[in-house]
């Protein structure tokens, strides 16, 4: 079994990049070097096993808590072993630990999983209870959607569904976007990288939203039917393709 010093002095050593050194610098290491770590990390996957079992921690904070890399730091180092390390009556100790963290992270990973699934869940139904949905629907469209997550809508659901869906403007990003110029009958509308939380320069044309004046921002009160790409000549003279809304007021 261990020396409780000799662990703690290990321990005190090591810090996380230990777990995740690069294989080839395992080979490089005196074996007696690659026996403490060996030691060090089989302690500490013993402690955060402890931490499950006894219910202080789940087994799916035990994906983040390191456990993988030290399982990994394990493996890798075994290689670089003495006859007389694998023959400890420590290095079979560590053998078995190592089985308990390979069942604790495949348990891990099932209950993040569930966790998910049911976040997902939960965020369908707040969704579906919300006013704004509750309105698309009453209006005829199949959900709502916002103004500056039009990408990420018609990754998630298709092209074909983000055309049968009520986009707002959303208060994250698409509340900053302003009139930047004038495609007749489109008036474009773009947003910054540092506009709100946008991120990113974004931009879309919209027909049938009235004649604003250059740097007006979007209403935020509109409401838009997506028509899909169309290709649009600025005043520069070059074409560009771009996301085409139709206001509904």
């Amino acid at each position: 079994m261990f020396s409780t010093t000799r662990l703690l002095q290990l321990l005190g050593a090591l810090t996380l990049a230990v777990s995740i050194t690069p294989a080839f610098c395992f080979a490089k290491e005196h074996p007696q070097a690659s026996w403490d770590y060996y030691l060090a990390n089989c302690q500490r996957m013993q402690e955060t096993i402890a931490d499950v079992q006894s219910g202080r921690v789940s087994a799916a904070y035990a994906l983040t808590s390191g456990l993988q890399d030290s399982l990994a730091s394990m493996n890798e180092r075994r290689l670089n072993l003495l006859p007389q390390h694998l023959d400890s009556s420590e290095y079979a100790h560590c053998e078995n630990v190592a089985g308990h963290a390979e069942a604790t992270l495949a348990q891990g990973k099932a209950e993040f999983a569930a966790q998910m699934q049911r976040g997902v869940e939960e965020g369908r139904i707040a969704h579906q209870n919300s006013p704004a949905y509750q309105r698309a629907r009453s209006l005829g469209y199949s959900d709502v959607g916002d103004i500056s997550f039009l990408k990420l809508h018609e990754d998630t659901d298709g092209e074909a569904r983000l055309k049968t869906m009520l986009i707002t403007v959303d208060e994250i990003c698409g509340q900053y976007f302003r009139a930047t110029q004038y495609v007749k009958p489109y008036v474009i509308y773009t947003v910054r990288p540092s506009d709100g939380g946008c991120g990113e320069v974004k931009r879309v044309a919209i027909v049938g939203g009235g004649q604003p004046e250059k740097g007006d921002y979007i209403d935020p009160n509109g409401e838009f039917q997506y028509m899909g790409w169309k290709k649009l000549v600025g005043a520069d003279g070059f074409p560009t393709d771009i996301r085409v809304l139709k206001a509904r007021r």
